[in-house]
Formats: C-alpha cells, structure tokens, sequence
C-alpha cells in the first residue's frame, strides 16, 4: 500500500523505466509492432482490442446500462491506445498511468474528447480517485508488466473500492505457468503471473464475483469480475459465454469446443437456448468474429428468437463484429427461447461468437 517502503520503491522503479520506454519509442513498448507502422496503426490496434475485449460485453459489464450515461477508468492507459476508443462510447472516462511521459503522448491522442480525464498514478494503487463512482474498470496488456503481486493485489482492492455496487473489472495479467516463467526474476516487462485459483482467491479477497476468466495458463489471461456477491441465475441465463462451463447446458447446436476458454467457432447456424429479459426495451445481441483471409466474402447474419428474425447485416469485412437488434414481441418476458445465428453464405474458415445474449435496456 502507499506508504510501505517496498511497495514504493517498486513504483518508482516502474515509473522510471515506463518514462524511458516512452521517451525510446512509446508505441512499440505499448503495443509491439512491426517496423514502419504508424499511428494510424497504432490507433486501429486499440480500437480492435476494444471491439474484441470491451464492446461486445457491454450488456454485461454495464447491466443494461448505456455506456452513453456511463463512467469508466482505464488502469495503466500508456499514449491513449485504447482511450480514445473508450471516449466514443462512455459519458465520462478517467484514464491513469504512472508514467508522466506516457501521458504526455496521450493527451495529444484524446485532445479531441473532453470527456476524458488523464490522471497521474502511484504505481501502487488508486488514490485520489473517488469511491463507489465507476461503473467499469479496465485494464489491459498493464498488470502483466507488474513485478509485485502485492501491487496488483492492492489494485484490485482499490478497484473495488472506486466501482460503484454490482459494477465490472475486466482486466488482464499474465497466467504464463510454466516453470521457467514462475522462477525467472520478475522485473518491469516480463511481471507476476496468476493461476487461476490465484487470481479468483485475489479477487474474491477484494470483493467481487468472478464471471469469466479466458487465457488461464496464457501471458494473456483476462478476468471480469462483478463487484458484490450476486446469487447465480437460477437456471439457463440470458446471456452465454461460451467458453464458460455453464454455457455448455444451453448450447444446442453448432457448436465447436471453445478456445482458451474463451471464443467458439460456430457452424453457419448455431443455437443456444436463453432467458429472456424483462421490461419494454429488451434486446438481442452477439459479439462475432469472422476470420480474415484472401478467399474472405461478404456474409449475412442473421439472428432468430422462437424461430422468428430480430434482424440482419452484411458485413463486408473480416474482424469484431456487434450485432443488436429489439427482441420480437411475440417472444414472452422471462420465457426460455432458442436464440439462432446464421451465416449465408457460410464464412470460408469458421466464425467464433464470444458471447450472445438477450438483455433490457431500460437503463439507458
């Protein structure tokens, strides 16, 4: 905690390394990439990480609510990579980082959205941010830099701490296992690993509920987890991870073995039974991925409820896709209902679902 001389000296060790990585070539240290891209490039790399990581799970992370009258904190923002992305869709977003450097490229990243706020961090914890008045926390591609587990311990007490009731921390450290990882030195690039049972006995220690944990084993192991203890939904749930093991009772067809527990691959038709919500603005949505490639064409997708269509696209380019569209009104509130999505013609290599979902937004 703030005030322990070795958790001190470990954020100042931080902070002076990630100022110099900032001042030798800030974009590459945050996002390693090939020689020669830009910052459009750079830029487009946080926006994809954001339709693969964030957008599709708003229903969730948010309950309902619209991002639009939301506020979010992004944990360890670098130059703004994802910031700005983060900015487009939430009404407020408090971004930190403990190195000033950093934060002196980001500012020139989100000059264009006001409803950002850049704050200078510890290293060690959130202070100065205030209590219970965030409905997401964010981290990505940061704890894993961390060489104190006992920082990123503290983090996720303080994230607790700042999320308003029953909001979400969706973050990611390494969970790299392997014994040559586990006993190398950890220093401020290559930080502190998690197991699985690790990182659900820091969290549950801080206060939440964890919802879905993909990449365990992984330099790339990401948790959300829900602020509160929240009894489970009793029965098939409005919403599907479907790398998640309780998915699997409401998984009907089409369907492959998830990856890394995470993503599915999906057939063109693919059926999952689900809850449906209640309230006068209930909706549908998917969260999809279509593979690139040069044999890539335009596919349609279509998504059913009780056998009727809520609604289709065509979408013409590979990558994230979000998919939501009003519930039928034939379809009951609170009924179980078979939620379909087609592809036609079928994706030429599989398209993944990382997560579908019915859910009201009478919150927005």
């Amino acid at each position: 905690m703030a005030g322990d001389p070795e958790l001190d000296a470990d954020a100042a060790w931080m902070r002076q390394d990630w100022d110099r990585r900032a001042i030798e070539d800030a974009e590459h240290y945050i996002y390693t990439r090939d020689s020669g891209s830009d910052v459009a490039g750079f830029l487009e790399s946080g926006r994809a990480n954001y339709d693969q990581l964030v957008r599709p799970y708003l229903p969730v992370l948010l309950d309902g609510r619209a991002a639009r009258n939301s506020r979010a904190l992004e944990i360890g923002c670098g130059a703004g990579r994802m910031t700005r992305w983060f900015a487009e869709d939430f009404a407020a977003v408090d971004a930190l980082d403990i190195s000033e450097e950093m934060l002196e490229r980001a500012r020139t990243m989100v000059a264009e959205h006001p409803n950002v706020r850049l704050c200078l961090g510890s290293g060690v914890d959130l202070a100065g941010l205030p209590e219970e008045s965030y409905d997401l926390a964010f981290s990505y591609i940061v704890f894993q830099h961390v060489p104190s587990r006992a920082v990123v311990e503290r983090y996720a007490r303080d994230a607790a701490r700042v999320l308003k009731d029953g909001g979400c921390f969706k973050f990611q450290v390494n969970g790299d296992q392997s014994p040559e990882y586990v006993a190398r030195r950890k220093d401020t690039w290559q930080g502190e690993t998690f197991s699985l049972a690790q990182a659900r006995e820091m969290l549950e220690g801080a206060g939440f509920t964890l919802l879905a944990a993909e990449g365990a084993g992984t330099q790339y192991f990401v948790l959300t987890a829900r602020k509160g203890a929240r009894e489970a939904e009793r029965g098939p749930r409005s919403y599907i991870l479907p790398g998640e093991a309780w998915a699997e009772a409401q998984l009907l067809e089409g369907w492959h073995d998830p990856v890394e527990g995470s993503w599915r691959p999906v057939e063109a038709r693919a059926s999952a039974r689900l809850r449906m919500p209640l309230g006068d603005d209930r909706r549908v949505f998917a969260g999809v991925y279509l593979w690139p490639g040069d044999d890539f064409r335009p596919t349609e997708m279509s998504l059913f409820v009780g056998g009727e269509l809520a609604g289709r696209v065509t979408e013409g380019a590979p990558g994230d896709q979000y998919l939501e569209f009003a519930l039928p009104q034939s379809v009951g509130e609170g009924t179980l209902a078979v939620v379909t999505m087609t592809f036609e013609p079928p994706p030429t290599k599989h398209a993944a679902l990382r997560i579908l979902g019915t859910y009201d937004a009478r919150r927005a």
